[in-house]
């Protein structure tokens, strides 16, 4: 695994983060949690982060074990696991919470955009393997 592309991601991601939910409709904040930055807590600020770097790590993880020889099949690995994950939430999201298409869309999009970080960089960022040069 290449910890510096790890690294980098998370950071991409995290930024992407703040712009999102600094850009989200008042809606949708309302209806999650009341007010948009106000009502964000120490706790669930840090339980995000904390739950962002382990999806990064994973993704990681899981393509430098897998077989998959070509950068192209891993970028697709990944984006299939952000879709085999959001299909069943935009289900149980729609039976459970009654938010707009439009709400729930919006905010399962962070996850597709965390997946494309991940997409564009971990699949072609491998490992260095400097034990094996010279």
């Amino acid at each position: 695994m290449n910890y510096k592309a790890i690294v980098i991601v998370y950071v991409l991601q995290l930024l992407a983060g703040v712009i999102w939910y600094s850009a989200a409709p008042a809606n949708v904040t309302q209806q999650v949690e009341g007010n948009a930055l106000d009502g964000m807590t120490t706790a669930s600020l840090f339980g995000f982060c904390i739950a962002l770097f382990l999806y990064t790590y994973f993704t990681s993880w899981l393509l430098a074990k897998t077989n998959l020889r070509s950068s192209f099949e891993r970028l697709l690995l990944t984006l299939s696991i952000w879709l085999f994950t959001v299909l069943p939430n935009i289900f149980f999201m729609g039976l459970f919470v009654d938010f707009s298409h439009m709400s729930v869309g919006y905010l399962l999009s962070f996850g597709f955009i965390s997946c494309l970080i991940s997409a564009l960089i971990l699949p072609f960022w491998r490992a260095s393997r400097s034990i094996f040069k010279g």
